[in-house]
């Protein structure tokens, strides 16, 4: 079959990459070196557990530091919790949708769980070193035995860990 009638050409074929050149070069722009006048930065206290139940978040703190404009946790946003939205909608798996920030629940290792803004990137990293962040640690889900066990949800509201596909 010619690459002409292939019904996806892409596939198996090279794509010649025309961003090297800037970047090889010195000259390539990355999101990091823009810097306007009044820009804020942002940056994320993440979990550092990979299932647990949220505590407590003290964001006071961080929010009385100087240079500090914002402390963004789930109970700023309320309920309910925006999800990330899948690129192909999918009822089946609407329920378990990713929260833009975990809420009272934590479900993997590096999950957002606070958000500072900051008049520079080194103020809102200080930021985050002062939220006192409280996650009881449960029993992660490791395989599919472990999920289907169903002592353990990622999700209460389904009663399940998995989806019926």
């Amino acid at each position: 079959m010619s690459a002409a009638t292939r019904p996806n050409t892409h596939v198996g074929t090279p794509v010649e990459r025309v961003e090297d050149a800037r970047f090889l070069t010195g000259e390539g722009r990355y999101v990091d070196d823009l810097d306007y006048p009044g820009q804020w930065h942002a940056a994320f206290l993440r979990s550092p557990v990979a299932h647990g139940r949220v505590i407590a978040i003290d964001t006071a703190a961080a929010r009385a530091l100087p240079e500090v404009h914002a402390v963004l946790t789930a109970g700023d946003i309320g309920a309910p919790l925006p999800t990330i939205p899948f690129r192909r909608p999918n009822p089946t798996i609407a329920p378990y949708a990713q929260p833009i920030i975990a809420g009272d629940r934590v479900r993997y290792v590096g999950e957002p769980v606070a958000m500072v803004l900051a008049e520079s990137a080194e103020a809102a990293e200080d930021a985050l070193a002062a939220i006192a962040l409280e996650i009881e640690p449960q029993p992660p889900l490791l395989d599919r035995e472990s999920c289907l066990a169903g002592t353990s949800l990622l999700f209460e509201a389904t009663g399940s860990n998995l989806a019926s596909l």
